[in-house]
């Protein structure tokens, strides 16, 4: 059981790692398309990554650039998926202990579990 396990979970963390980068690149790749004078105008690019620039910042913002073709976005969603990684980690691990009828362990990964999804949920409701 014990090798499976293993698996499962580097599994999970190697897919959403890939997945974030693959994601991360296209952005930036998109970015740079659409925006070509990013490669020869320092000042352009400045602009992209100045402090006061516009991100999205909200599950809607995302969604809605990402339909629009906006590397931002694209971006962002990739930075989304590299965060969900570890919780997804923390889910798949309370599945496993409650697999393996460890009670205790499930108990615990899953107050983790619950501390991560709050935390998410309060930035939400702050943010």
């Amino acid at each position: 059981m014990k090798d499976w396990v293993h698996m499962a979970i580097v599994g999970v963390l190697r897919v959403g790692v890939v997945l974030s980068v693959v994601v991360i690149l296209i952005g930036i790749a998109i970015t740079f398309v659409h925006h070509p004078e990013y490669f020869s105008s320092r000042p352009a690019l400045g602009a992209l990554t100045e402090a006061s620039a516009h991100f999205p910042n909200t599950f809607g913002e995302i969604a809605a650039g990402i339909r629009d073709g906006r590397g931002q976005a694209i971006i962002m969603a990739g930075l989304l998926i590299l965060i969900a990684t570890p919780v997804a980690r923390v889910a798949l691990s309370v599945a496993i202990f409650l697999i393996a009828r460890d009670r205790w362990y499930a108990l615990i990964t899953s107050a983790v579990l619950a501390i991560l999804l709050i935390s998410f949920a309060v930035g939400l409701v702050a943010g």
